[in-house]
């Protein structure tokens, strides 16, 4: 994978994190579980990261 893949899935990873933190509290605010949204915004990034990553590797083989 080039750097710029490797950016990518850092930034899914930051997302993901940030998003669980902000909507589930973490012990700093009340809790509440994720909602419908974050779970269709977290699928959706994830799997066009996956498409991405799956495209890039096709096109560097032989």
């Amino acid at each position: 994978m080039k750097k710029d893949m490797w950016v990518g899935v850092w930034m899914c990873v930051l997302l993901s994190v940030a998003a669980c933190i902000g909507s589930t509290g973490l012990g700093y605010a009340e809790y509440r579980p994720l909602r419908n949204f974050d779970y269709f915004a977290l699928g959706v990034s994830w799997l066009y990261l996956i498409v991405m990553i799956v495209r890039d590797n096709r096109r560097n083989k032989p």
